[in-house]
């Protein structure tokens, strides 16, 4: 019993605490953009804006996250402009050198991990490397490379202010929003390959008889690409769900559909993390636990949305640095560790 609530907790902790160093990753990252290549919105394009709300009303929501007077008071300059029916204008930041290096980076380290995940013997090892490359992999090819597409087409979903300038940003979730197709695709082959085990496809497979076969039961003998994969995957699944649910032209940030959702996921957060527990096994428990917490995340993103709660990781101070990167790698440490360790049976756990 001891193991299985460890098992249940480290796993939990870590797909969290990744959930959370990837936002920070980002910011990080824009961060040092910001200082190495100083873009700036006058060698940007002006920008298409495709705001969740009204635009007087974005500009209003970005001067409450502003933490400076300055920015303040550009934001305030342009509020008046649009409520008085003046013209506005704000435009996308450049594509920079530094940012297809960085996006390249990424998804070359996360080839990387996936690479070495080959060479491990351990379930558990190969599913913790997995998901560390699909994080990695999912940032630079598809955050990242959005960003440039965004920059590069003038695409803008929110506001800024860079170099005493408003400028349009974000602009990659406006695009991210419109994948619906290709992952309407991915679970299409998901929903009928014979290999798939994901929970969510083997409960239809066991309620809607429309298989050939049987599914396949062979062995697995590398979990990194698979871990890589779900993560990615389900991570993009969430997003769509809630960047749809916040479009004022479908649903709304406040509205009934984003209500249900949140309400929906804090139900489905205490079954995921019940199910969790009856896992035995490290490999299989830290697979399960990315679903489960990316279903306990959700509730998180929408009350940050609503500015119900506060979102440390993505503010660039040092306390979320050393919480965020520092409790992903004690949690990676202990992950990594407990597998191997001994329990009442004199036994180590199956990884």
């Amino acid at each position: 019993m001891r193991s299985n609530w460890l098992r249940t907790v480290l796993s939990s902790v870590f797909v969290l605490f990744m959930l959370a160093s990837a936002h920070l990753l980002m910011v990080v990252i824009n961060a040092m953009e910001a200082r190495a290549a100083a873009p700036q919105p006058a060698a940007g394009l002006v920008a298409r804006l495709y705001t969740d709300i009204p635009l007087a009303d974005e500009l209003d929501a970005a001067r409450e996250k502003a933490r400076t007077d300055d920015a303040r008071a550009v934001l305030d300059a342009a509020i008046a402009d649009v409520r008085a029916g003046r013209p506005f204008e704000a435009r996308t930041l450049p594509v920079t050198p530094f940012l297809v290096y960085a996006a390249l980076g990424l998804c070359l380290l996360g080839m990387v991990l996936l690479f070495v995940t080959a060479r491990i013997a351990s379930d558990a090892g190969q599913t913790i490397l997995g998901i560390f490359a699909g994080n990695l992999i999912w940032t630079g090819a598809v955050e990242y490379g959005l960003t440039i597409a965004a920059r590069t087409f003038g695409v803008g979903k929110t506001f800024a202010v860079v170099d005493g300038q408003v400028a349009a940003v974000y602009g990659e979730y406006v695009l991210l929003k419109h994948t619906w197709g290709p992952m309407l695709l991915v679970l299409a082959y998901l929903l009928f390959v014979e290999s798939s085990r994901c929970p969510l496809f083997l409960w239809w497979r066991e309620h809607v008889h429309f298989m050939r076969g049987a599914v396949a039961s062979g062995r697995i003998d590398n979990y990194g690409p698979r871990s890589a994969f779900q993560y990615a995957t389900t991570v993009w699944a969430f997003y769509l769900l809630l960047l749809w649910a916040y479009d004022e032209t479908v649903f709304g940030v406040h509205g009934v559909f984003t209500h249900a959702v949140l309400f929906s996921a804090l139900a489905g957060s205490l079954y995921c993390v019940w199910r969790l527990h009856q896992h035995r096994g490290w490999g299989p428990a830290i697979r399960y636990a990315v679903g489960a917490m990316i279903v306990v995340w959700t509730p998180i993103e929408i009350l940050g949305k609503w500015g119900a709660l506060h979102q440390p990781w993505i503010i660039l101070q040092s306390s979320s640095v050393i919480a965020c990167f520092g409790g992903l790698a004690v949690g990676t440490w202990l992950l990594w560790r407990a597998p191997r360790q001994r329990f009442p049976t004199g036994r180590a756990e199956p990884a």
